[in-house]
């Protein structure tokens, strides 16, 4: 079978996808953003000055995507985690020799399986194998495997998954985080109301780059583009009757922001590596609990306490 190349940017990353020539391969809208035009050969000369080029000029990560499910090895053993309901899972991790394997179900109905995929983290590698969709295409990144691979990746770099909205206002990054209902969409509005430009507003990755915290956008179910913007402050938003802030301190707020870092707590490395890069981040950029009117005027409160 003949194989070719799709490019994929995302968060500064560049992504490789081994695709079979002879079939119809589907990324949905939301990724037209980040595939690249050029070819393997150009990738590096095509990175950002700060991203760290990998060894021989590789992409930062490989992706072999086959079809059917049925033909993946049959190699996983016992099972390590399972992101599950009270009667179905949409994925499961499982033993591998050579790393992990995954079982992800198909998000709209879980009892059908939609990839099995593989992950050798000394190589840089993930096997994909996937049925085709109702098209009858192939589509290897399908919701909820992208996030996953993202996941992973954040294991490996000075790195970060995190449930929130991300505003640039062109001199100060600001994050917003928490679970549903806080107010993160309702504040990336209000700063986007004012000029702002949202980064986005559900799901961020954080990196470390040259010494200081960015944070980038990663495709969604809509079309974008990749955006970046340099991180300087961090809030917990929550309704309040009047606006409210509270300077967080110590490992208590902290560990309140890592609670919305998207993480699976099978891997002690894994959740260490994540801690470790929480109290990096608290070392440098101020968390803040904030109580929220949703009105514009919170803006100015939130720029005046920043300045005081």
């Amino acid at each position: 079978m003949l194989y070719s190349n799709i490019h994929l940017s995302i968060a500064d990353f560049i992504l490789e996808l081994s695709v079979p020539s002879d079939l119809t391969f589907e990324l949905d809208g939301g990724f037209e953003g980040y595939v690249m035009v050029p070819s393997a050969e150009s990738l590096v000369p095509e990175r950002p000055a700060f991203v760290e080029a990998s060894a021989a000029n590789r992409p930062d990560l490989q992706m072999n995507c086959h079809v059917g499910c049925a033909n993946a090895p049959k190699t996983w053993g016992k099972e390590l985690y399972r992101a599950a309901n009270e009667t179905d899972a949409l994925w499961y991790i499982y033993e591998d020799p050579n790393g992990i394997c995954l079982h992800v179900n198909d998000s709209e109905e879980l009892s059908r399986l939609q990839h099995i995929a593989f992950y050798d983290p000394q190589q840089q590698l993930w096997n994909i194998y996937s049925d085709l969709n109702e098209k009858g295409s192939l589509e290897s990144l399908r919701y909820p495997m992208l996030p996953l691979i993202l996941y992973y990746l954040s294991t490996e770099h000075q790195a970060l998954l995190i449930h929130a909205s991300g505003v640039f206002d062109g001199t100060h990054g600001r994050l917003f985080s928490g679970f549903s209902g806080v107010g993160k969409s309702t504040m990336a509005g209000l700063w986007q109301a004012s000029g702002a430009e949202v980064i986005n507003d559900d799901r961020l990755m954080l990196r470390k780059i040259d010494g200081h915290w960015w944070m980038y956008n990663t495709p969604m179910y809509y079309s974008d583009v990749p955006k970046k913007a340099p991180l300087h402050f961090i809030y917990l938003p929550y309704h309040h009757p009047t606006n409210l802030y509270e300077r967080g301190k110590g490992i208590q707020t902290s560990m309140r922001f890592m609670a919305h870092c998207i993480q699976h707590g099978y891997n002690k490395k894994h959740v260490q590596w994540h801690l470790d890069q929480v109290m990096d981040i608290a070392n440098q950029i101020p968390i803040t609990r904030l109580g929220v009117v949703p009105t514009m005027d919170v803006l100015t409160f939130i720029k005046e306490h920043e300045s005081a």
